[in-house]
């Protein structure tokens, strides 16, 4: 995958694992902030051993749960590059819950920037675009997946991301690479997509300018 991912043009990720394992939410199978460090730290030395030119950061992809402000509090969670600047939010594929701008307005309130990943996969939101509006005004910034823009989740998927994508709803486009198949470490055939609904220099930005202030943890806007 990293080279893969190098052949494409990318230079820095963000190792982003689940924070719980089985992704239900379970203290008992929780990606402890310390375990993720030191295997991303494994991680960079095998690719220097490898010559494989890429920067890997650290990250975790965390559920939009109740249980978030005290892992927080507990200092169990990883930001973006360990910043305490920016979090990726993973909101569910089928629901959403009540608490959604609740929990988005407390993590505002800390200091953190939440970046809503794949929120074009939520049926909820396909249905009612405008509950993602209103996450916008609050301050949270959008991040879909490039397969979405694709194709790989079907039609309707990616019909909805370019509906995204001319509204401005977008602000970064990520691989969430799983694997070298069906969820490759992947971008320029989603920045290629995307250049004709925002701009060539825009969809640029999604991936290169926007994405290198967030991992130093300065503003993007």
């Amino acid at each position: 995958m990293a080279r893969m991912a190098v052949a494409d043009g990318i230079r820095v990720m963000v190792a982003s694992p689940h924070l719980f394992r089985n992704r239900v939410v379970d203290s008992e199978s929780i990606n402890k902030k310390e375990t993720i460090l030191e295997i991303i730290n494994q991680f960079k030395q095998k690719l220097l051993d490898e010559e494989i030119p890429l920067e890997i950061l650290s990250g975790c992809d965390i559920p939009l749960c109740l249980e978030l402000m005290q892992l927080l509090d507990d200092d169990q969670v990883l930001t973006i590059n360990d910043a305490k600047r920016y979090l990726l939010l993973e909101l569910p594929d089928t629901s959403f819950p009540p608490a959604t701008e609740q929990i988005c307005f407390r993590l505002q309130a800390k200091g953190l920037t939440p970046i809503l990943t794949h929120p074009e996969r939520n049926f909820i939101i396909q249905e009612m675009p405008e509950k993602l509006e209103r996450l916008l005004e609050m301050g949270c910034l959008v991040q879909v997946t490039a397969c979405s823009l694709l194709g790989v989740f079907g039609r309707r998927v990616a019909k909805f991301t370019r509906k995204l994508a001319k509204r401005g709803y977008i602000h970064l486009v990520a691989t969430d690479a799983h694997d070298t198949q069906r969820r490759p470490p992947l971008l320029s055939g989603a920045v290629k997509a995307l250049s004709p609904l925002v701009g060539p220099d825009q969809a640029r930005a999604m991936v290169t300018t926007i994405p290198n202030k967030i991992v130093r943890g300065d503003p993007c806007f």
